[in-house]
């Protein structure tokens, strides 16, 4: 039997959360169904299987078009082809991507011992597992350094929503009356999670998306306003694995000998388009000097 994994329960075992879930899904990588009686986003044994591998590429950084071709064919080959092209390219580029290109080698190495034969979700857990042990060492080694910005303080329209997976439920409002205004190519998005805060799978919580507007414009009765105060943020750029992202951020910020996290401030995560209509997510935490 066809087993179905409800959104909230896949996002705990795998570490994901479920904007990145509903991200993956509208890029065309798998498909999910609705539970009759939830309404729950729901996947069955295959899309949990592509959910898998196309976290493990991510972390990569292989884009989502070569993720497409390797879910399509399922073959060794196929994914040491996708993994060699990636690694060409961070060849022609500069130095900063050596790092990248050594996790790339990393995982090239382990999957020359398999045979071509189709992929199966048991044994992609256990080269993900290998996998993890041995790119330990660079992601310990060679962690992003946090960056510090000075925000300005700005002006808001906001909208929160409380649910299961309130995320698009408290963006899409806020999307729709920027493009209306013909303010998107100005707004900045800010989102955070907002009381109830998250508290275990499957119950709600509450989050928030904000965008900056100019101090002239109203808005409607449907959205509220709040003003920013700005500040200085330490920044770091998140992974499709948010949770994680934030994780690494604060362990680093702790031992950041000048600044510590001002907890008198909202944490963001700010929302930048992608060319392919996604979203790159900048994490700010707000933060005084010791």
């Amino acid at each position: 039997m066809n087993q179905l994994t409800p959104i909230h329960k896949l996002s705990s075992q795998m570490g994901l959360t479920s904007r990145t879930l509903r991200h993956w899904e509208s890029e065309g990588l798998f498909y999910s169904m609705r539970d009759r009686d939830s309404g729950w986003r729901v996947y069955d044994e295959n899309a949990v299987f592509c959910i898998r591998i196309t976290a493990l590429l991510r972390q990569l950084d292989i884009p989502v078009k070569e993720i497409k071709t390797v879910l399509d064919k399922k073959t060794y080959t196929c994914l040491c082809e996708v993994i060699e092209k990636q690694i060409s390219i961070l060849n022609s580029c500069n130095k900063d991507n050596i790092i990248k290109e050594e996790r790339l080698a990393t995982f090239r190495d382990v999957l020359e011992r398999q045979t071509e034969c189709a992929m199966t979700d048991k044994h992609m857990q256990q080269l993900v597992t290998e996998m993890e042990e041995k790119t330990m060492m660079f992601t310990q080694k060679n962690n992003e350094s946090l960056h510090f910005i000075n925000l300005p303080p700005m002006r808001t329209v906001y909208n929160i929503a409380i649910g299961i997976s309130p995320e698009d439920e408290a963006m899409n409002p806020v999307i729709e009356w920027l493009k209306d205004s013909e303010l998107t190519g100005t707004a900045r998005l800010f989102g955070g999670n907002m009381p109830p805060m998250p508290s275990g799978e499957g119950k709600p919580y509450g989050y928030g998306m904000c965008a900056s507007i100019p101090q002239d414009i109203s808005i409607p009765e449907t959205l509220k306003e709040m003003e920013l105060p700005g500040g200085i943020y330490a920044r770091y750029e998140s992974t499709d694995d948010i949770a994680a992202s934030w994780k690494s951020m604060m362990k680093l910020l702790a031992e950041d000998e000048k600044y510590t996290s001002d907890r008198s401030r909202l944490c963001l995560e700010e929302h930048i388009q992608k060319d392919n209509g996604g979203f790159l997510i900048i994490l700010l935490e707000p933060v005084k000097v010791k």
